[in-house]
Parts: C-alpha cells; sequence; structure tokens
C-alpha cells in the first residue's frame, strides 16, 4: 500500500511584531472615536443632571435577607 503526500510551506514577513501586545484595547479605541464623532442633538445642553425621583422599596417590612433565603446547607 503506498500514499501520496504533499507539504506545501508558506513564508509570510511584516516589520512590525507579531508577538507585541497593543498597548491599547482596539474595542475601548473603537468605542472612543463613535464617542467623539457622534453629533449632538440640537436639543442637547449641557449640565449636571439630578434625578427628580428616586424610587424607594414600597414595603421595606417584606423585604427577606439573604440569609433567611438560602438553606441551611447551603450556608
Amino acid at each position: 500500500m503506498s500514499a501520496d503526500f504533499a507539504v506545501t510551506y508558506s513564508s509570510v514577513h511584516s516589520e512590525a511584531r507579531s508577538w507585541s501586545i497593543p498597548s491599547e484595547d482596539p474595542y475601548e479605541e473603537a468605542a472612543q472615536q463613535l464617542i467623539e464623532q457622534a453629533p449632538h442633538s440640537l436639543e442637547y445642553v449641557p449640565r449636571d443632571h439630578v434625578p427628580v425621583f428616586v424610587p424607594e422599596f414600597e414595603h421595606p417590612k417584606d423585604l427577606v435577607s439573604t440569609e433567611d433565603e438560602a438553606p441551611a446547607s447551603l450556608l
């Protein structure tokens, strides 16, 4: 029984060091570019935002602590 094999070699050369770690996260850099390029709305007024309404629990006495919820075998 005989078998035929073919081996192909390819060489790729680059001036840049392929093993170097990029100094910045490419996703972070792309997100920053989008933020810088996004135009503001014509109705946009830059100012500090102070929330007008912050909801609170309606029935805090009904809340159960996590220790009471968890089975003793898991604690």
